[in-house]
Formats: structure tokens, sequence, C-alpha cells
């Protein structure tokens, strides 16, 4: 998997799909949408069971990651954060379990990237398809510019061939006219004659075996005319046949342009109203989370008033029996008893105190205040008995 313009592009042996599901997740079902691309894959999310790096985690700075674009460190623990397994991991201080509703918020988030990663994948996979439809299109393209070019230069061959052969039926024909204009002169010498009858004894008695090649010479022309008439039919059906699959390919490859501008109008359509689904989603998730984290705390903070209400009637009454004891002091009885040990009554005081003492350790007048209140409690029980 690689990172290109802070995007992740999963490379073609990606990590294959495992056949068990995860532990109390559910199989998900093929998804299906309407769009060009077709359908999407078969998805399934893949169980936790890899531990998580702490040590790694803890060495990477998030600040500097988001200051400076620092993808790679996202690259390289991308695999550990989505596929770690939390349920067993417990505080190192405390050894307690991790908060469930924490734990729920990481396990979505988990499965959120690997969905993420399950979609990227198969936009990448299309894209590679229209990539190379579009590297075949630009191939086709090439190949019916070379034909159009041979076709061109044929024409050109063709051309300069009848441009040839017509001067030299112009001159046959322009010949042939001038003998014919005021006397029949003979082809094969210098007389001429007043009308046809003799010129043709003469080439009888003359040029018998010049006549058989005159004749052979006028079935060439007549052949070479044929030939020529021919090539001009050639020469036009091939035009119309060029023109025939210019105009065809224009159509088509207008057709063609028209229909991958709707496909790509369309994949970004669906592309965007995927995102919007998605930031909804979360949104909602995270309105759901932040309630929970108020209602939690509302209770927190009435627990907490009620604490603080015993707190006060407990002092109240340790004022109180303040007081009985500086009575009972002035009386001649409590002379001749016989007071307890300072250590002992602090070291009651402090024990009957701690439930207390731990609400009000952030004060150090109150611990001062809780002590003396328990030391004048155990004063007064140990008098009572």
């Amino acid at each position: 998997m690689s990172f290109q313009k802070h995007s992740c592009y999963p490379q073609s042996n990606s990590q294959k799909r495992r056949d068990a599901p995860e532990r109390g997740a559910v199989p998900r079902t093929r998804v299906t949408a309407n769009s060009a691309s077709g359908p999407l894959p078969f998805f399934q999310f893949r169980p936790r069971l890899e531990n998580i790096d702490w040590r790694r985690l803890g060495a990477i700075d998030v600040d500097k990651v988001v200051g400076t674009m620092d993808v790679l460190t996202l690259q390289e623990n991308i695999m550990n954060i989505t596929f770690c397994k939390l349920e067993n991991e417990k505080c190192p201080y405390c050894q307690s379990e991790m908060d469930p509703l924490l734990l729920k918020l990481i396990r979505l988030t988990q499965l959120t990237i690997e969905y993420l990663v399950h979609c990227q994948e198969f936009l990448t996979s299309q894209l590679s398809v229209v990539e190379e439809r579009l590297h075949l299109s630009m191939s086709g393209c090439e190949q019916n510019k070379q034909l159009l070019t041979k076709q061109a230069e044929d024409i050109r061959l063709l051309k300069q061939e009848c441009r040839r052969r017509k001067k030299m039926v112009s001159a046959q024909q322009l010949m042939m006219g001038q003998a014919q204009a005021s006397h029949y002169q003979c082809r094969f010498c210098d007389k001429a004659f007043m009308n046809q009858a003799f010129l043709q004894s003469h080439l009888h008695r003359r040029h018998a075996a010049d006549s058989c090649l005159a004749r052979n010479a006028k079935a060439q022309n007549h052949k070479l005319q044929e030939e020529i008439n021919m090539l001009k039919e050639q020469l036009q059906f091939t035009k119309t046949q060029l023109e025939s699959a210019q105009h065809t390919h224009q159509v088509r490859f207008s057709k063609d342009y028209e229909m991958q501008k709707i496909n790509e109008e369309d994949f970004q359509k669906l592309v965007v109203r995927w995102e919007e689904e998605e930031k909804q989603k979360l949104v909602d998730e995270m309105e759901k989370v932040k309630e929970m984290f108020m209602k939690e705390f509302k209770d927190l903070t009435s627990k907490n008033s009620a604490l603080e209400y015993q707190l006060l009637e407990i002092q109240k009454s340790n004022m109180q029996g303040k007081l009985n004891m500086d009575t009972q002091r002035d009386s001649p009885r409590f002379k001749n008893y016989h007071i307890p040990s300072v250590s002992k009554i602090c070291y009651a005081s402090l024990s009957a105190s701690k439930p207390v003492a731990r609400w009000i350790s952030n004060s150090q007048g109150r611990r001062q205040q809780g002590a003396e209140s328990g030391l004048s409690q155990a004063t007064t029980d140990t008098l009572m008995t």
C-alpha cells in the first residue's frame, strides 16, 4: 500500500481477506451501486488478532505529523491501528480494563477505516480499468491514423498514374485529330491521300506488316483505356470507402467520448454522494457519543453533590461531638478517666475518616479539618464507652 498526493493507493498484491469473521461482528453482504463501474466487490470485516505496539505508538508525535504532512508515518502504522485487538488491554498503572464506551468508539473507528480502505481499493481498481480502456482507445486511434496515412499515399500515387495516362491519351487523340483534319496521312511513311479508300489500299499493298503492328497498337491503346477507366473506378471506390470510414470513425469517436464523459460524471456524482453519506453517519455517531458522555457527566455531578452534602453532615456531627467533649472535660469524672494516647486516637481517626479524605484530598485545609473532626469523634466515642 502506497501514499501518493496525500491519498492511499493499495498495491495489486495487497493483504488477502481472511474467511473467518471477527467475533461479535456481523457479516457484510454484497453491496451494489447503480454506476457505470458495475457492482461493488464482496466485503467482509477482518478479525482483530494482532497486539498493538504501544512503544511504537508512543513514539509518534501527532502534532509533527499534522504539521509536516508525514503520510509515511501513517502508512507504517495504519495496519497496526486498524487490525489491533484491544479487548484484553489493561491500564499499566491500575490494571483496570478499558472503558466499554471508549472500546466501542475505537472498534467503530477501526471498522470505518477498514471500510474506507476497501472502498479506496475498489476505486483504484476501477481507475486502472478506465485507464486501460483509454490506452486501448488511443492505440486504436493511432492505428486508424496510420491506415489513413497509408490510404492517402495510395490515393496520391493513383492520382499521379491517372494524370500520366491522361496525358498519354490526350497526345494520341491529338495526333489522330491532326491527321483527319485535311488529308489522310500514312502512319508509316510520308505519303498522304485524299480519301480513306486510297489510304487503306496503300496500307494493304505497302505496309501489311506495319498494319498488324498498328492494330496491335490500337488494341493496346484500347486496353490502356480500359485500365484507365478501371483505375478511375477503383479510385472513386477507394475515395468513397475512405470518406465512409472517416465518417464512421468520427461518429464512433464522438459516441465513445460522450459515453466516457457521462460515465465520469456519474462516477463523480456517486463518489460525492457516498462521501456525504459517510460524513453524515460520522456526525450522527459523534452526536450519540457526545450525548452519552454528557449523561455520564451529569450522573457523576449529582453523585459528587450528594457526597459533598454527606461530608457537611459528618462535619456538623463532629463539631457537635467536640463541644460535648469540652463539656465533659470540666466534670470531675473526666479528670479520673484515663485518656488514650494521641497516636492511637490519630490512627483511629484517620482510619475512620479514610473514605472522606478521598473526596477532599485536593484541599489541605479540608484534610486538616477532617483529621480534627475524626480525632474529636474518636475521643467522644472513647468517653462514651
